[in-house]
């Protein structure tokens, strides 16, 4: 079942429920108020009932012939209102009542109980001569004859908890109106409902069909992004991976391109001069034996590098940790480099190493192919007769920290984001011959974040650029 259904079905279930609950609650309320209203209702009508039965004893000075006075009361009515009826101060006139009324006011059942709780008048004449029970008498309303209770007068649901007829329809009328307000708002709930499935299924549905894009290749379309909430996150992170997986989809079609085409070189010089060879153009002596030899060891350098750079980005370079003098690996490296930079009228220098942290931790020999990468680019792209400086930085609590400058050409704010990428040169004019392989600072990059450190590049005072790396330190 798809998701908008399946919302929607517990949107109906949920206002199926609350509806029922409601009509349910509010129902038995409205049926307990009003049976208490009604209650209330018939002990006032008592009252007076009291006050007219409490002047027929007095008359009689007993209770014979109560039973037809009762039911033929509305009858009497008007003969004693043009005469006068029995109130608190005696008899007093009341006002003209049209008989019609009359019966209509006086319709409720009306029983009358004398002293000892025997029904001595009933006018629906079903419980004549009975004891009514305690329970019902001690809500009736007590008949009154010269201070001296004679009995206790009962009307309507005093009797007998049952509504009347007219009781009845009325809280039928309400039961209706109940419940047609409860199936009202269970179709506007539900019609909500549908509503905001589609507004929370829409957008999971252009992510689905975004995602199967992607699954199939497609890159190229993004999720719309509406609202503020949580879809719209999600569509806004779904984009950044989307965006993402097309930075990585054409970084691996670089690198695969400049792979190739860094592999060319040396296999087509390796191809012509075989082929010279056996064309006879090219003598089959050592010196191009040579020559076809050294190609060959470029072409395994390249490979292996390669191999390197895809084992510490995979997460699989083992590291043998422990403490590292970065002084003595700075001096070794600088000792390394000294006749090449020489030979450009370099001048490579150190600085500060005496205040550097003795020991970082990590691995020598990896810890010393970062030093010796980062040397080897700075001398590569410094002019001749150049500038070429190591020195200690300023690292955070715990670290140690050291800079590569030099006084090249810089790199440009816009790619130092790219100057760790494989392949990558600054300078797309260089070859590799002049310029390197461009996989140099990549292998140093991964190197240090394998050890949990950090390089950065920058501007040099120098004029160039500035190779910054933070090591943990060993006394961390």
């Amino acid at each position: 079942m798809r998701l908008k259904y399946r919302l929607s079905f517990s949107f109906l279930l949920v206002v199926a429920i609350a509806s029922g609950a409601n009509f349910f609650l509010v129902r038995r309320s409205t049926e307990s108020m009003f049976r208490n209203l009604v209650f209330i209702g018939d002990a006032e009508k008592a009252k007076v009932y009291a006050e007219v039965v409490g002047g027929y004893y007095a008359e009689k000075g007993n209770w014979d012939g109560l039973q037809d006075f009762l039911t033929e009361l509305p009858d009497l009515f008007p003969r004693m209102i043009d005469e006068k009826i029995y109130g608190e101060g005696g008899w007093t006139p009341l006002p003209a009542i049209p008989t019609a009324t009359l019966r209509i006011l006086m319709a409720d059942r009306i029983a009358v109980a004398d002293s000892d709780g025997v029904i001595v008048a009933d006018t629906a004449g079903r419980i004549l001569s009975t004891v009514h029970p305690s329970d019902h008498l001690s809500h009736g309303i007590p008949i009154m004859v010269e201070f001296e209770r004679i009995g206790t007068a009962l009307v309507g649901s005093m009797i007998d908890s049952s509504l009347s007829g007219a009781n009845e329809r009325y809280l039928e009328s309400v039961t209706r109106a109940l419940l047609w307000s409860s199936l009202a708002a269970a179709s506007l709930a539900l019609f909500l409902g549908l509503f905001l499935a589609v507004r929370i299924t829409r957008p999971l549905g252009l992510l689905a069909a975004a995602a199967r894009s992607v699954v199939s290749g497609d890159l190229s379309a993004p999720v719309p992004v509406r609202g503020r909430d949580e879809l719209a996150a999600l569509s806004v992170s779904f984009n950044e991976m989307v965006a993402e997986l097309n930075r990585l989809d054409a970084a691996k079609k670089q690198v695969i391109a400049d792979s190739a085409h860094e592999l060319r070189t040396p296999v087509t010089l390796i191809q012509g001069t075989i082929e010279g060879m056996i064309d006879g153009i090219f003598p089959c002596d050592t010196a191009t034996l040579k020559s076809v030899h050294e190609e060959t060891l470029r072409l395994s350098r390249l490979i292996d590098t390669l191999r390197e750079l895809e084992i510490i980005e995979s997460g699989e370079l083992r590291l043998d940790m422990g403490g590292v003098d970065i002084r003595e690996t700075i001096r070794k490296a600088i000792a390394l480099f000294s006749s090449s930079a020489r030979a450009k009228g370099i001048a490579l220098s150190s600085e500060n190493l005496s205040a550097l942290s003795p020991l970082a931790r990590g691995d020598y020999l990896r810890i010393g192919e970062v030093v010796y990468n980062l040397i080897a680019n700075a001398i590569k792209y410094a002019p001749e007769g150049g500038t070429v400086r190591v020195r200690e930085e300023a690292g955070f609590e715990g670290s140690v920290a050291f800079s590569v400058d030099d006084s090249g050409p810089g790199i440009p704010a816009d790619e130092r984001g790219r100057v760790f990428e494989r392949f990558y040169r600054v300078d797309k004019s260089r070859s590799s011959d002049s310029g390197g392989r461009g996989l140099g600072l990549a292998i140093a990059a991964e190197i240090v974040k394998a050890h949990g450190g950090s390089i950065s590049v920058g501007h040099s005072d120098l004029g160039g650029a500035s190779f910054t790396v933070s090591l943990p330190s060993a006394q961390e």
